[in-house]
């Protein structure tokens, strides 16, 4: 399938959202702490059992300091942009994008997050998604910028999203286009 652009129709509302920041947050803790145990082994009192070398613990933190960095450049939060017209539901990160088409699918719907059913071992939590009912089996193929997770077993595809609030805007935007496809 050629690339798609993000071009939707000029005046449709954005829903937006940030990607999760607490795997960068934490590789910067990583760095920080680590880098400085790294830079001053030698600071706080030492205990009597542990008899290790500045050297070495040196070299250690440095390498847990270097996975911080490693952590926080792989993780580097960007804005995900979603915006349904006429033509289907747009999607945009950083510079990937894709387009859903109306035509693709059978049905909408959202899902939104709850915990599992106390007394119940068998229940578990559901997440908050974007739940569609594809009309043939390709469509996660079709659209594997965008669902990243391995396909899900069943006739409906999730596209997880962070939080029932985003789901609910979403929900209601493609509502607001395509009531038809919205049970």
């Amino acid at each position: 399938m050629p690339e798609q652009t993000w071009s939707p129709t000029p005046g449709t509302p954005v829903v937006e959202y940030r990607s999760s920041r607490w795997l960068f947050i934490g590789g910067l803790a990583m760095l920080v702490f680590f880098g400085l145990a790294a830079i001053f082994p030698d600071v706080g009192t030492p205990s009597p059992r542990s008899k290790m070398p500045e050297g070495p613990a040196s070299f250690l933190f440095g390498a847990l300091a270097l996975g911080g960095l490693m952590l926080m450049i792989g993780s580097v939060p960007h804005m995900i942009r979603f915006a349904a017209d006429e033509r289907g539901l747009w999607w945009r990160a950083g510079r990937k994008s894709d387009l859903i088409g109306w035509d693709e699918v059978r049905s909408v719907r959202g899902q939104e997050s709850r915990p599992p059913v106390q007394g119940d071992p068998n229940s578990k939590a559901v997440l908050s998604a974007l739940v569609f009912t594809p009309k043939d089996r390709h469509f996660e193929n079709r659209h594997s910028k965008l669902f990243t997770r391995p396909p899900t077993p069943g006739p409906e595809v999730e596209l997880r999203l962070p939080s029932s609030a985003i789901v609910r805007q979403l929900t209601q935007e493609i509502a607001r286009v395509r009531p038809d496809l919205v049970p």
